[in-house]
């Protein structure tokens, strides 16, 4: 049995919490539709910490189901400055390691 191809899904334009729900429901109609799933931030133009939250628990979602969701590589810049700037991304964190982009498809894809 071969495994699941992973999914790209390409979260794109302002990601913040002016668009959370919108965000959060594409996250979970993929969760819900493959186990493997990559995201690609690198279209988005605007998140914020929200963004950050949403992602997580996305995470913690897919894996509650047995997937799987990790980061694209490379991480958008309005993301990786999120996540800059509020600490997210020392190696101390909870969560650091989360951020460690995959690269096993090209970003934009």
């Amino acid at each position: 049995m071969t495994e699941e191809p992973i999914h790209t899904l390409v979260l794109s334009g302002d990601a913040g919490i002016k668009s959370a729900q919108d965000v959060a429901t594409t996250l979970r109609e993929a969760i819900e539709n493959h186990a493997r799933i990559a995201v690609d931030t690198q279209t988005m133009s605007a998140a914020d910490v929200t963004t950050v939250q949403t992602l997580l628990s996305a995470a913690t979602a897919a894996a509650a189901r047995g997937g799987q969701l990790a980061m694209l590589a490379p991480l958008g810049p309005p993301l990786t400055a999120v996540l800059e700037q509020a600490g997210f991304l020392a190696p101390d964190q909870t969560h650091a390691s989360f951020w460690a982009p995959i690269s096993e498809q090209p970003a934009g894809h």
